[in-house]
């Protein structure tokens, strides 16, 4: 079985004629089945435009895709994710494979990705490296963490495993269908008085002026007091131009942004939630922070009702919102919980520290 690992070039636009818009668009078509098969159908899907701004380099991350072909035929797919401003020792990749392939297969076509992924690494002297597989709340191999773990035979894991990766944390993928909470507003009214001393302001789109200096600090609190386990990140530096390209990114493919931040008594934001809203009926949550200063007043359940009556009353069409959390972050889980969240996948997170591929070796 020879596999074949190619880069592919990403187009100007997602509908340009010709060999990079014909590749891209087979891409995109591979992300949507591996999606839909790993999640459910809908949770993830994207149009063209919002795929093609997800994979779009930028100042901050620069993003590498590639396929491989079986027999000529596109079998799987990796993307790489290499940070330019901080942790510019790490390359984070992901593999897919097409949905429906034997086991067998769709291992060889995984380790293929992951020795191409780890070429890119050496080339690009990235010596701290994340790989991704399905996870689970409980299984053979237990994160790093304690919390969450992973089966490290399955196909997407066993070549990390075999580089010498360690299973360092594990998300959980929830997902809200917004239409069973029927009391959606008298949520919010008692999460805003049992959350005395503080208000809620929301937009939509870019950070209005008055909250940017405000933002860009918890953007830069996002990176050191969320949990991450013991993955190699550094904290990020926000200034107001990193805000402006984020949200300018993130809004481009046809996107929206909504945007809800929890005020303290002296008017300082202290907290943010915000939610992704394009094509489809789903709704992705992003960001969702409170600062360690204050927490305990019930912040976390003020901004989720309070973006989640936002989305409600601006985009009626989205019933239902998808979510990322790390295992550990009970808090958090337990707050998405209550709102109505409920699992459909898990994710695990894989890392190869300058360490582990010694011991590899």
């Amino acid at each position: 079985m020879t596999i074949e690992i190619h880069p592919i070039e990403m187009p100007t636009t997602a509908t340009e004629p010709g060999e990079r818009g014909d590749a891209f668009r087979e891409h995109h078509a591979l992300a949507e089945r591996s999606a839909a098969a790993r999640y459910a159908p809908g949770v993830l899907d994207l149009t063209a435009d919002e795929r093609l701004t997800a994979w779009a380099t930028t100042a901050t991350e620069r993003n590498v895709r590639l396929g491989a072909r079986l027999d000529g035929r596109l079998v799987g797919a990796a993307h790489l994710w290499l940070p330019l401003a901080e942790s510019t020792d790490v390359l984070d990749f992901g593999t897919a494979a097409e949905p429906g392939l034997d086991a067998s297969t769709a291992r060889a076509v995984h380790a293929a990705l992951v020795e191409r992924a780890l070429a890119v690494a050496g080339t690009e002297r990235r010596r701290t490296i994340m790989g991704g597989s399905p996870g689970a709340a409980t299984g053979d191999r237990t994160a790093a963490t304690g919390f969450g773990a992973a089966d490290p035979g399955h196909p997407e894991a066993a070549p990390l495993v075999a580089a010498g990766f360690e299973l360092e944390q594990v998300y959980r993928v929830s997902l809200l269908h917004l239409d069973a909470v029927h009391d959606l507003r008298a949520r919010l009214e008692a999460a805003s008085a049992r959350s005395r001393g503080y208000d809620v302001v929301a937009w939509q789109g870019e950070t209005p002026g008055v909250h940017r200096e405000a933002m860009r600090r918890l953007h830069e609190r996002m990176s050191t007091d969320a949990p991450v386990g013991g993955l190699a990140l550094e904290p990020e530096v926000w200034s107001d131009e990193r805000l402006a390209a984020f949200e300018q990114q993130k809004a481009e493919g046809g996107r929206t942004i909504r945007t809800v931040a929890a005020r303290d008594a002296s008017g300082t934001l202290v907290g943010f939630s915000t939610l992704f809203v394009g094509s489809g009926d789903v709704a992705r949550q992003h960001d969702t922070l409170v600062v360690r200063e204050h927490r305990g007043h019930g912040l976390g359940m003020l901004l989720k009702l309070a973006n989640l009556v936002e989305l409600d009353g601006h985009h009626p069409g989205h019933r239902r919102v998808s979510t990322w959390n790390a295992e550990e972050n009970r808090p958090m889980l337990a707050t998405n919980e209550a709102v109505g969240f409920a699992p459909i996948a898990y994710e695990a997170v894989w890392q190869r520290t300058p360490r582990d591929e010694r011991t590899a070796a």
